[in-house]
């Protein structure tokens, strides 16, 4: 039994390493085509940002999309990083996810620092021959 539960450890962990290298590459490069690509394509995403941008909503992939691109319009990306010392909290459908996002407000340069939690699940409509892809449904950010 143990050697079952490992194995779907690790199948499960290498896909959650693959999605963190995309979702890292998305917003150090501010690309909201990218991220937007991260959001599940028929079902809504909740997006719950705090101050400077005071959102909390369910959102359709194009309308996150045109969120990022605000957002990333208004901000300069100074880092992103999956939090390494917080392993991915994982259940049966899904897992959560911790990063660190600091960024910059272009016009006024004020810094601004969040701490982001992503809850990811498996795409639903997978089929044959395509690579399992993770999406964000729900990504929820504090200020630290």
């Amino acid at each position: 039994m143990s050697l079952t539960v490992s194995i779907v450890l690790s199948f499960i962990l290498t896909f959650i390493n693959q999605f963190n290298h995309s979702l890292e590459t998305a917003f150090l490069q501010n690309d909201p085509e990218q991220v937007a690509q991260l959001f599940p394509a028929s079902s809504p995403v909740l997006i719950t940002l705090p101050e400077p941008f005071q959102i909390s909503d369910f959102f359709s992939r194009e309308q996150a999309k045109l969120i990022m691109k605000r957002l990333f319009r208004q901000t300069s990306t100074l880092e992103f990083f999956i939090d390494q010392e917080s392993q991915p909290v994982i259940d049966s459908r899904g897992a959560i996810i911790q990063a660190r996002w600091s960024m910059v407000d272009r016009t006024d340069r004020r810094k601004y620092l969040f701490r982001f939690y992503m809850y990811v699940t498996p795409e639903e409509k997978n089929f044959q021959g395509k690579p399992l892809r993770l999406k964000i449904r729900e990504l929820r950010a504090e200020k630290r």
